[in-house]
């Protein structure tokens, strides 16, 4: 049975040191019949919402949620104190003047009145402030070696084309020479090297946040293979793809570089001949891309160090490609994982949530 307001305002009438106490609290504390009408509130909501007490009281609770989250995220709430299933978390929500802000959410039913009836009992808490300082902290951190490394990268680039132009110049005015040959092509090798390892750490420096669209899964395969046809047909590679049919909300240009990476480890990992299998499976509210290949494997003792940015196996390689691929899948929510077995092969698994929010904010529980 839910309780009335007079009977809420009788029984904090009649105890007065209880409603000292919720008045004298900082942290904004809302009582709520089971329907979330608004039964009272203290003075710290006007500092957190915007609302004056006599404001909000008699209104629902609803007021202060998003509109996107009053479909299923409101209701279910609700539905879960009900229950006597208590609910915190982070919650988007929303001030009287309309705008938004982060809050951490409280929620859970408490019958203890004497009259015997069930209320809801809301905190509110505006952790914005506390993500900002978080911010403040790690950020620039952070940034400064994501800036240093873009910097140092730009400085590299400009001297780099000035040395290959010069170095080709003297080249093309000298005698012909094999000896001079030689240089030549070693220089502009290891130019070329250089001028690669500063292209990625600019990219993963500068990553940029991703542009998210609803991509087939099936498609984004097809394109990241598109560049390494050739040398699979060189390599006499199998390819074998089994996809369920989804659309993965995602950076397309981003996450098809994320595939490309695989595959082409995976084509490096297969000196001639082999399988490479791409398969992908809707897991609950997840789509699980797994592309494995039967070669050597990885030792064990350069796992921990795979996704470092310039750790190699290659002294030919930069090794940075794991490290973005990484990054990447972070960005988009993702997690990238690596099992493998020497001599038979190592198996990439890449996650993606289907729905980028919370099932609580996207599906009702009440049936």
């Amino acid at each position: 049975m839910s309780v009335t307001m007079e009977a809420l305002e009788s029984h904090l009438q009649a105890n007065n040191f209880l409603q000292e106490i919720l008045s004298s609290i900082r942290q904004t504390i809302i009582l709520t019949d089971l329907e979330g009408k608004v039964l009272f509130a203290n003075p710290a909501i006007q500092e957190t919402l915007g609302y004056k007490s006599s404001e909000i009281e008699g209104k629902m609770l609803s007021l202060i949620f998003t509109p996107e989250d009053l479909s299923s995220l409101y209701p279910n709430l609700l539905f879960m104190t009900k229950r006597d299933e208590p609910f915190s978390g982070e919650v988007m929500l929303k001030r009287k003047d309309e705008t938004r802000f982060f809050g951490f959410l409280a929620m859970q039913t408490c019958s203890s009145l004497a009259e015997g009836g069930a209320f809801i009992v809301v905190s509110v808490q505006d952790i914005d402030q506390l993500k900002r300082l978080e911010q403040d902290f790690w950020g620039p951190r952070y940034g400064d070696l994501v800036k240093a490394a873009s910097e140092i990268a730009h400085q590299l680039r400009n001297p780099l084309v000035g040395i290959g132009g010069f170095v080709r110049r003297l080249y093309n005015s000298s005698p012909s020479n094999p000896k001079h040959d030689t240089y030549y092509h070693h220089i502009m090798d290891n130019l070329n090297r250089i001028e690669e390892v500063v292209t990625k750490v600019e990219f993963f420096a500068r990553l940029p946040k991703p542009s998210f669209t609803k991509e087939p899964i099936n498609e984004l395969i097809e394109i990241a293979l598109q560049p390494h046809v050739q040398k699979i047909e060189e390599k006499h590679i199998q390819v074998a793809i089994d996809l369920e049919e989804a659309k993965l909300y995602v950076d397309s240009d981003q996450i098809i570089n994320v595939f490309s990476i695989i595959i082409e480890n995976a084509l490096d990992a297969l000196s001639g001949g082999g399988n490479i299998a791409i398969r992908g499976k809707l897991k609950e509210n997840q789509f699980k891309i797994i592309i494995s290949d039967n070669g050597p494997g990885i030792a064990e003792k350069d796992i921990p160090y795979i996704y470092t940015p310039f750790f190699s196996t290659k002294p030919d390689r930069v090794g940075m490609n794991l490290a973005i691929a990484k990054r990447i899948m972070e960005s988009h929510g993702g997690r990238i994982w690596v099992k493998t077995k020497i001599a038979e092969g190592t198996t990439f698994s890449l996650l993606f949530p289907l729905e980028r929010r919370r099932s609580i904010r996207v599906a009702r529980l009440e049936v």
